[in-house]
């Protein structure tokens, strides 16, 4: 792929704490678009380094890209909604600060976790979002799961979000992530950091995609796909088959996500 970007800005503070960061990709024909990018690794690992590959496909289409970094959860500090309140900090800060994003002119896109932060913003800002293989039902799937335990997976830094696949269900994990994320192991803390709470008929519609057996259960993102329907709110769902998770399958889907967001932008 050959692109052409006119201008990388990397490490840009957004807030006061060093891992609220962000890096600006600004392309040297733009189409009037801005994205935020929001890496994924379980809310508690991952960079937005490792989005320079996805960041690139945007740019070539002449988005502006914003790749962000949030706290991550880590050593029982920086616990659920920590995320939640920085991705929205970013937001704020680029529509404060950068003249290429405006609130009329943005979408989120997002892969793993990074696709449960993606949702949130777009259902919350009323604005487009794609979320690649989204973590949307905490409370759900650890009450589906009561005898699996819990197993931590730690991937390389160095590795490309476009290049972990996790070949498969791991319900170890899962229930990992959600266990190191939350505060309290609660009926109330899992329903609160569950995905459903935000949705409503002044959402913005919403590209879904998911792999058939992969580690998040593709009966996530139909449930999403069912409550926005119920509000009216377009949505879009693709269900792939195998194993692949989040990015892993974007070479895959680029097509559909590019027509995704000219069709509501």
């Amino acid at each position: 792929m050959k692109v052409v970007v006119q201008m990388l800005e990397q490490d840009i503070q957004y807030g006061t704490d060093a891992m609220q960061k962000l890096d600006l990709y600004t392309p040297a024909s733009s189409n009037g678009r801005s994205l935020v990018l929001i890496h994924g690794g379980g809310w508690w690992q991952g960079d937005k380094h490792k989005e320079m590959s996805t960041a690139a496909r945007f740019v070539d289409m002449g988005y502006t890209v914003a790749a962000i970094n949030y706290r991550l959860a880590l050593a029982a500090t920086n616990l659920f909604p920590t995320q939640n309140r920085d991705v929205l900090a970013a937001y704020q800060w680029l529509i404060a600060h950068e003249p290429s994003f405006t609130a009329q002119n943005i979408a989120f896109i997002g892969g793993s976790t990074g696709g449960h932060l993606a949702a949130y913003l777009g259902l919350t800002l009323g604005r487009p979002f794609v979320s690649l293989s989204g973590l949307f039902d905490l409370a759900g799937f650890y009450a589906a799961h009561p005898d699996v335990t819990p197993v931590q997976r730690i991937f390389s830094k160095h590795t490309a979000s476009s290049a972990i696949d996790q070949d498969g269900s791991d319900d170890g994990y899962y229930k990992w992530i959600i266990e190191n994320l939350l505060p309290e192991i609660t009926p109330a803390q899992l329903d609160a950091a569950s995905i459903w709470r935000w949705v409503r008929a002044t959402s913005g519609p919403g590209l879904l995609i998911n792999s058939l057996h992969e580690l998040v259960p593709a009966s996530e993102p139909l449930q999403l796909a069912g409550l926005l329907q119920a509000k009216s709110v377009p949505v879009e769902t693709i269900l792939l088959p195998g194993t692949r998770h989040g990015e892993a399958y974007l070479p895959d889907v680029i097509g559909s996500v590019q027509q995704f967001l000219d069709r509501y932008f």
